[in-house]
């Protein structure tokens, strides 16, 4: 992490002050974190954040376009709030109850009652015993026994749906396995009818590779015309470059390339744009005077090859390389092509092409 000091020193060479800094997370709405103390504390995120920005400044965007173009990084120190769940409530078990139990429950002495309801299963509070609990015990166990049988029914009713679905199950196996023993049996007739058709299947294979050997040998018999073909070429374009060689050096003995040396007033006129990745205002017509003080190191008869580069004082992110091809025309006339091609913090961004007419400065 970086503190503002930090951050400041890192950001030192691209011009960018404390300022700057305060400006863009007030614009952007960025969040800084602090540590305990309230000092804020900068990531690389925010370092390369700043960067950028200063980068798109320099090319002339405003703040809600650069909005558009950069990510903003999250805030670290922000965690999403664990939520935990509520306990369950308690599920209360009832006892289970039996026949036997229910038709005890009206003749057990008092004495047994009691320890039957000192069972561990027993969850319902003991009732004082009050005239006529053994109407009541009757009632119940009768209505214990409707429950049972209704019980009865209920599963009676689910062993008839299973033996249904048990038949249904074994006519679908059934059905299986006779599709497989067909699937057999097909298969079967199948490897005889291979057994047949293999003698013809051979032929056909000698065929086809006795046509594909006819085409091998007449296809290697083009490639070695073809090879023969492209050695007497190669032979004619060798002779055509020692003839273009010899044409040059004669130039170059003929001609002295001291006479490039001088002050020239440069007029270019744009014929084209190669590219331009960040819609750099490239001048249409270009004026300017320079100077070639000494003897081209790139030089071919009359004609040169000089390459020069500007380094902007006024942004030091900023660079252009010039490469000047031009012909001597007579003593006071050069004429030409000039690519321009414009750099910015070493990447290249744009490239424009000029043809240019020098003339000599008195």
């Amino acid at each position: 992490m970086y503190t503002v000091d930090t951050a400041l020193e890192s950001l030192r060479k691209y011009d960018i002050h404390e300022g700057d800094l305060l400006a863009w997370e007030r614009e952007l709405s960025l969040e800084i974190p602090v540590d305990e103390y309230g000092r804020k504390q900068y990531s690389p995120h925010h370092v390369n954040l700043f960067k950028n920005i200063k980068k798109h400044i320099a090319l002339g965007r405003t703040i809600e376009e650069i909005r558009q173009l950069i990510s903003l990084p999250p805030l670290e120190n922000s965690k999403p709030r664990e939520v935990r769940p509520l306990p369950a409530a308690p599920v209360q078990q009832s006892a289970p109850q039996t026949v036997a139990t229910a038709q005890s429950a009206s003749t057990v002495s008092p004495a047994a009652a009691k320890v039957i309801q000192k069972s561990p299963y027993a969850s319902v509070p003991k009732r004082p015993n009050v005239p006529g609990a053994s109407a009541s015990g009757a009632a119940n166990v009768v209505n214990l026994v409707h429950k049972l049988n209704k019980e009865k029914d209920q599963l009676y009713k689910k062993l008839l749906e299973t033996e249904k679905l048990n038949s249904h199950l074994y006519s679908a196996n059934s059905l299986f396995h006779k599709k497989v023993r067909d699937l057999t049996l097909q298969m079967q007739k199948l490897r005889e009818n291979f057994n047949e058709n293999e003698k013809f299947k051979l032929l056909d294979d000698k065929a086809r590779l006795q046509k594909q050997l006819i085409d091998a040998e007449k296809l290697s018999q083009y490639k070695q015309e073809e090879i023969l073909r492209q050695k007497m070429h190669n032979d004619d374009l060798q002779l055509q470059v020692r003839q273009r060689d010899e044409k040059i050096q004669a130039m170059r003995a003929a001609f002295d390339a001291d006479k490039f040396c001088g002050d020239w007033m440069e007029s270019g006129t744009l014929v084209d744009v190669v590219y331009d990745n960040f819609g750099i205002n490239i001048e249409p017509e270009r004026v300017r005077l320079f100077r070639i003080s000494e003897r081209p190191s790139r030089i071919y008869g009359p004609m040169a090859v000089i390459n020069t580069s500007y380094q902007y004082e006024t942004n030091n992110l900023w660079k252009r390389e010039e490469t000047l091809m031009v012909s001597y025309m007579d003593e006071q006339t050069l004429e030409g092509e000039l690519m321009a091609e414009y750099i910015l913090d070493g990447v290249p961004v744009a490239k424009a092409l000029y043809r240019v007419t020098c003339r000599r400065s008195q």
